[in-house]
């Protein structure tokens, strides 16, 4: 599946315009033009997040149009980063994620996962913040007590009060070009 993101890149790069879905030369099987999934796709940039997006419910008709629309989405809108040039770009990583299964747990459960194995994505009740932790993402998330202190700064709160927010922890398939 990393294919569509390598594709709609190139694309992007080579018109210098978001290419349109049907304008694509992808060679995947029916199964996977037809399965619907979702996906995060993350860029790097001299080894650095340079963009981020992705899904937590099927949103698209299929998986390859989620990966599509999440590549597109994580060069041109994460207002975090500056636009890259085309020279950068060359040097442009990325890591695919496709959610393979989540749960709804409890904070304690979360603590005691495996964060190369699992992630978390925490949602607060009234849908106002979320913040997504992907499996095996960073060598300094050694346990899972780490993710209370990465989702506390990625929603900006003091503290993480689990009655605030709904808790999955996700298990996922990776791609990269790295």
């Amino acid at each position: 599946m990393k294919e569509i993101v390598q594709e709609t890149l190139s694309q992007y790069f080579k018109k210098m315009r978001e290419p349109q879905y049907s304008e694509l030369s992808l060679a995947l099987s029916e199964e996977d033009m037809s399965r619907k999934w979702c996906s995060f796709v993350t860029l790097y940039l001299n080894g650095e997040v340079h963009g981020s997006a992705g899904n937590i419910k099927e949103i698209a008709p299929t998986l390859a149009q989620d990966i599509y629309l999440n590549t597109l989405e994580a060069l041109t809108k994460d207002k975090r980063f500056k636009p890259l040039t085309l020279a950068e770009a060359e040097s442009l990583k990325f890591r695919l994620d496709i959610i393979e299964e989540r749960k709804v747990i409890s904070e304690a459960e979360m603590k005691s996962l495996d964060p190369v194995k699992f992630g978390v994505i925490a949602i607060k009740r009234d849908y106002d913040k979320l913040a997504v932790i992907l499996p095996n993402i960073s060598p300094k998330i050694l346990t899972g007590s780490d993710f209370i202190e990465i989702l506390k700064n990625k929603l900006s709160e003091k503290k993480f009060d689990e009655k605030e927010y709904i808790i999955y922890w996700i298990s996922t398939i990776s791609e990269t070009n790295y």
